[in-house]
């Protein structure tokens, strides 16, 4: 079974569980998790085989002996700041304000605490947090005004744009993407997301895993190139409109990298978590094996 949030970074594997099956890949069966708590009990018990999911909850998992295996990374679970305050102009502005932000204790949790502390915001001092369960009960506190400030991923945070300004409301959109090569001199992709595997399935059957990571870069390539259909494709997975699927698709477009290219990077991003407590990514940086090719 294949598995993911409601994120971009899932677009690649529900393609792959919409295309007839292969000698290569078998038909599989793509499920949504909407709380990383799930996708970790999936991973437990061995009902996902893969599973989109956030980087560091992989490596979490691998620190702790669970056989898990990082396929890939991507920028799918793309983070910003959604706001209609007209004093937030920029990410330093939510000093002093109320932030309503989801998966609490998680990665987005996590990176606007470390961003905030990086612009000289402590966070449980300096802002008024509050938390829902996922991007889209986010969404709706913004569309119905009980916050005017909100993280949010895509394509919810494009869904608010769009659905805001056919309600009259005109949001800003401050992307975390940008506030992170700000704050670490790094223009490297933020890797919030990627691909991970069960171990037994890498051992013991690596054709398929290979076949999986030649499959979700093809799905990439195909996904930027034919956005419209991409998201006609995938937008009931996400319960939008396949306009607002398209839009985000197109201003933020799926950028991926295998896990053993993308390591250095990764532990940039590890290594930065790890500043504000290094049971974030398991303890360590997870070694070799971790990293499939």
């Amino acid at each position: 079974m294949l598995a993911g949030p409601p994120a971009p970074l899932s677009i690649p594997l529900v393609h792959l569980a919409q295309q007839p099956p292969s000698a290569a890949l078998p038909t599989m069966e793509m499920k949504q998790w909407r709380n990383p708590d799930i996708m970790r009990a999936w991973m437990v018990s061995g009902e996902a085989q893969v599973s989109a999911a956030p980087a560091n909850a992989a490596s979490i998992l691998y620190n702790k002996g669970l056989p898990v295996r990082l396929l890939d990374i991507n920028n799918g679970g793309s983070l910003s700041i959604v706001t209609r305050n007209p004093d937030i102009k920029e990410f330093a502005d939510i000093k002093g304000k109320s932030v309503l932000l989801f998966f609490r204790g998680d990665t987005p949790d996590i990176i606007v605490r470390y961003l905030a502390s990086k612009n000289g915001i402590a966070p449980d001092a300096d802002l008024t947090m509050s938390y829902v369960d996922s991007p889209f009960e986010a969404l709706q506190m913004l569309l119905s005004k009980r916050t005017d400030t909100a993280l949010l991923s895509e394509p919810a945070a494009t869904a608010a744009i769009l659905k805001g300004k056919g309600m009259g409301m005109e949001f800003r959109r401050i992307v975390l993407q940008d506030v992170w090569e700000n704050v670490t001199g790094s223009t490297a992709m933020m890797p919030l997301g990627g691909t991970m595997c069960q171990a037994s399935l890498a051992a013991d059957h690596p054709e398929t895993v290979a076949a999986l990571q030649t499959g979700i870069g093809e799905a990439v390539d195909w996904i930027n190139t034919h956005p419209a259909e991409a998201s006609r494709q995938c937008a009931d997975f996400f319960g939008l409109k396949p306009m607002v699927l398209q839009k985000s698709l197109e201003v933020f477009p799926l950028r991926r990298s295998p896990a053993a290219k993308a390591r250095k990077d990764l532990e940039f991003y590890y290594s930065a978590l790890m500043e504000m407590s290094p049971k974030l990514v398991g303890g360590k940086l997870p070694d070799n094996g971790f990293y499939l090719g």
